[in-house]
């Protein structure tokens, strides 16, 4: 008996090792420079810090096992159409942490046993620990910083995730198209004289009044603006002092749509200021979709590029419905329309009459 049991045993390590032979693993480089090693096939994976946005990009959701309370405690927000689109499965799942830069729970984690563990908010000692406690291999994507939309970044980032996922071929179609809708943007524009444009209420960490900008707002990069926070000299999410932006005047001001009630509530306490500006006068206050919810959605950043893009330059973009734009890109990057229900949340485009609100509105 005891030699039919070692025989047994034996039989089942040399097929294991003959296993692993044949299937090594495989080593990625991920975005933070860590040498991750994968399995042949990664079949279990729980995106954390954001990255469930890319595995819905690459159609790879079927492989979540897990998610954070971001994507399915919180109320569905059209802000981030990826997480509309896969609600009812995210629904259904086990919660590894909340999200938002809280820790995880690891117990959990290991219970799930994921083959690989995807994050967009770690660092490179964040990821170290994290993998070593779990026991589970951790990629790590970069968006490009907080709120603000590197294309290179993201293309790196589809570009890994489709090696680590096997959906290659879907990740080679968005880049492709990520790079075509720049490069129509660009050809349309040329030779058109840059138009000065101030935007405000950018969300960041929650939503913001009129002096919340962002010097490397992705839009006006592309849309034949130039962005006056640049001005200032640096980069990313910033808070203005507000005589800054009576000194610009600028002759466009964009809105972002989740902050419009506190421009409101402002309005209604400051009318006098917002009066001394020409925009505001003429009513070349306009919103725009608000596009950073748990870091960049792309869809909604390429579709206000698309609507400032006319703003500015209507002649250029007289074929192009901003609305239908929308939903062309959402369902390219999602799988599904999105602007209809980002127009009952936030207004959708649109001008932001800010000269006839009565003074008590909020």
């Amino acid at each position: 008996m005891v030699t039919r049991t070692l025989s047994i045993l034996c039989c089942f390590l040399l097929l294991t090792v003959a296993d692993a032979t044949a299937k090594p693993g495989r080593t990625l480089t991920d975005q933070l420079g860590r040498q991750v090693t994968l399995p042949p096939t990664v079949q279990r994976i729980i995106p954390l810090g954001g990255a469930a946005r890319f595995v819905v990009y690459l159609q790879a959701f079927d492989l979540v096992v897990g998610v954070e309370a971001m994507e399915n405690r919180q109320p569905p927000a059209s802000s981030r159409p990826y997480n509309l689109a896969v609600r009812s499965r995210a629904d259904k799942l086990p919660v590894v942490g909340e999200g938002r830069g809280k820790p995880v729970n690891p117990e959990a984690i290991i219970a799930l046993r994921p083959d690989l563990l995807i994050t967009a908010e770690a660092d490179r000692t964040q990821a170290n620990l994290l993998s070593r406690i779990t026991g589970v291999p951790v990629l790590a994507l970069d968006y490009g910083g907080l709120g603000v939309l590197v294309p290179d970044k993201v293309t790196q980032a589809l570009q890994l995730l489709g090696e680590a996922l096997g959906r290659q071929q879907r990740a080679d179609r968005l880049t492709q198209e990520l790079a075509t809708q720049q490069r129509e943007l660009k050809q349309r524009l040329a030779g058109s004289r840059p138009v000065a444009v101030y935007v405000g209420a950018v969300s960041q960490r929650g939503n913001h009044g009129i002096t919340s900008t962002d010097a490397d707002y992705f839009p006006l990069e592309v849309s034949g603006a130039v962005n006056l926070a640049k001005k200032l000299g640096k980069g990313g999410h910033l808070h203005i002092d507000k005589e800054q932006l009576l000194v610009w005047d600028p002759p466009v001001i964009l809105v972002d749509a989740s902050g419009v009630s506190l421009v409101r509530e402002d309005l209604a306490r400051n009318r006098a200021f917002y009066q001394r500006l020409a925009a505001v006068r003429a009513d070349r206050v306009y919103r725009t979709l608000p596009y950073n919810h748990y870091h960049t959605n792309l869809e909604l950043a390429l579709a206000n590029s698309w609507y400032t893009a006319k703003l500015l330059h209507p002649q250029r973009f007289a074929d192009i419905d901003p609305a239908r734009k929308t939903d062309e890109l959402c369902r390219l990057f999602v799988g599904i329309p999105c602007y209809a229900d980002l127009k009952r949340e936030f207004g959708g485009f649109g001008t932001l009459s800010l000269n006839t609100l009565p003074l008590h509105a909020r």
